[in-house]
């Protein structure tokens, strides 16, 4: 599982202008590359271009940011002392620059000029893959010396905590433990939501503990809890771990969360995920495993599909089959003159027998009023005829 720590580091350099008519249009100046801490060997550079990096962009100055590997970066440049900037956040690799071909214009710095000299800093950040033990917390590491005194209980189980702590980390918790509430008379929570497991490696993390079975299932479940107490400090370390651990295997559990706690550029992500990953993914237990609704939901977010007959479709048509008895059950209940031709298409488009003897029997029912309707004659003649004839086996 891998771990993603955000590094900051700021770099600031001096354009000259005598460098706008001095150097050509696509003549480059360099800055000094500077290393990152903790990033196996990460480095990043400045290219500025004074005069232009390409005929488009003439007369203005070109500003590009460089790595020598590839990571996630989000930067912003801009004037010292001014409105002038450019941000940006871009997966970046180390063979191209990311940066603004228009940054400034000539016109522009020249009123700002001091002495013929400006300065330009660039602010980033890097998300850099680092082992989970740099993310957790050491200021609580010591606290065995101070006996605990309130008790989290989950079924059987009893985890002991100190309530300083569980005020100082979660405002759910201080609130619960500063009040005349029946938890901070009897000295312990119950917790009926989370298991043990969960809590404990939550709550192991909060002291400055490396939860066991770590696993993109347990970072999850610490990430559910927190986002319940509002624990933001555990939030802030660990919420991007889940998106840089998506795989077939993960995607259940890790879009699942982003979806039940709103996470919606999480969620975004899973969909990005699942639209070039779908063949592999649907083959797993875990995602046999999800709510048909919240299956159904995932495809229209991810394929922009519209109708509940675009999700059937889609499903059936890339074996995603779990979630259509589930979801066909509330369209038949609802069958009417209204729906009847949009069912009667996809329940032969998709060969759904079951829907097509509700169909079969609808039709012996409502026949004269069916047979008014312009859709049913737009329905293909073939389909018209299967219509008629599984009336007729029903009967």
């Amino acid at each position: 599982m891998k771990a993603v720590k955000t590094v900051h580091d700021t770099a600031t350099f001096t354009l000259n202008e005598s460098d706008l008519t001095g150097k050509k249009v696509g003549q480059p100046i360099q800055t000094l590359k500077r290393d990152i801490v903790c990033s196996d060997g990460l480095k990043w550079w400045i290219l500025y271009y004074p005069a232009g990096k390409k005929n488009e962009s003439a007369k203005y100055v070109s500003v590009y940011l460089h790595v020598n590997k590839t990571v996630f970066t989000k930067y912003a440049i801009h004037v010292n002392g001014q409105h002038l900037r450019s941000r940006c956040a871009h997966h970046m690799s180390g063979n191209t620059g990311h940066g603004c071909r228009r940054f400034a214009s000539h016109e522009k710095l020249r009123r700002i000029f001091v002495d013929g000299r400006l300065s330009i800093t660039c602010n980033v950040e890097f998300d850099v893959t680092v082992p989970f033990s740099f993310l957790i917390p050491r200021l609580m590491r010591h606290t065995d010396r101070i006996s605990a005194d309130f008790e989290i209980v989950v079924g059987l189980d009893r985890l002991k905590v100190h309530k300083s702590l569980l005020s100082l980390i979660s405002p759910v918790f201080n609130a619960m433990l500063s009040h005349d509430t029946a938890e901070a008379k009897s000295g312990k929570v119950d917790i009926k939501d989370f298991d043990f497991e969960t809590v404990k490696a939550a709550i192991d993390f909060c002291y400055g503990r490396e939860p066991e079975n770590l696993c993109v299932d347990t970072i999850v479940g610490i990430l559910r809890f927190a986002d319940k107490y509002d624990i933001q400090a555990v939030t802030e370390e660990l919420s991007k771990i889940p998106l840089t651990n998506l795989a077939p295997e993960t995607f259940a559990t890790i879009a699942h969360f982003a979806y039940n706690c709103s996470k919606h550029k999480l969620f975004k992500g899973c969909c990005d995920y699942f639209k070039d990953h779908q063949s592999q993914i649907v083959k797993t237990e875990k995602f046999a495993a999800l709510a048909p609704s919240f299956v159904a939901h995932l495809l229209k977010k991810a394929f922009g599909l519209e109708t509940q007959f675009d999700v059937l479709r889609h499903a059936n048509a890339n074996g995603i089959l779990f979630i259509l008895d589930p979801l066909e059950g509330p369209i038949i209940e609802s069958l009417s003159l209204d729906t009847f031709c949009n069912v009667v298409e996809y329940a032969w488009g998709c060969s759904r027998e079951n829907l097509k003897t509700v169909c079969g029997k609808y039709f012996n029912d409502n026949q004269a009023d069916i047979l008014k309707l312009k859709e049913t004659f737009d329905l293909p003649p073939n389909i018209v005829y299967e219509v008629l004839k599984k009336g007729y086996d029903v009967l």
